[in-house]
């Protein structure tokens, strides 16, 4: 047998080819959870501009109409339409006459996400309307 003859065993290509899945499982550990984070980033900005389009259209409304704008956790989907299976839950308060004030009324609409099952954390828009007219 010739000594000088070097090479890797079997044994030695097994560990490296173990450490090299190591290595590739956490890489795919670190691109999922990124990729959740990137989709929980949108569902928290879609939430948002869904609050703050909602709080425009009521704002538009006439004034004493504002009082039957109440609604709580209504489903909706990614435009802001009623939508039984929607992704999102929107509740909207109304309080008349904020502040003892009558021509002053307290508008908060807050949407949340369902992600995998799970709620989000809410997006929170609250506006005081004046009747000005």
């Amino acid at each position: 047998m010739i000594r000088s003859q070097r090479g890797a065993t079997l044994i030695e290509v097994m560990i490296a080819v173990f450490i090299f899945l190591i290595g590739m499982a956490s890489l795919l550990s670190v691109l999922i959870q990124s990729m959740q984070a990137g989709k929980r980033a949108e569902h928290i900005y879609t939430a948002y501009n869904l609050a703050k389009n909602h709080m425009e259209r009521l704002k538009s409304m006439d004034y004493n109409s504002l009082g039957s704008a109440a609604e709580s956790a209504v489903l909706i989907d990614g435009e802001g339409n009623p939508d039984a299976n929607g992704l999102y839950s929107r509740s909207t308060t109304v309080t008349t006459s904020y502040s003892g004030n009558a021509n002053l009324t307290l508008v908060a609409v807050s949407v949340q996400y369902t992600m995998q099952g799970v709620q989000g954390a809410a997006s929170q828009i609250q506006n005081v309307i004046y009747n000005g007219g």
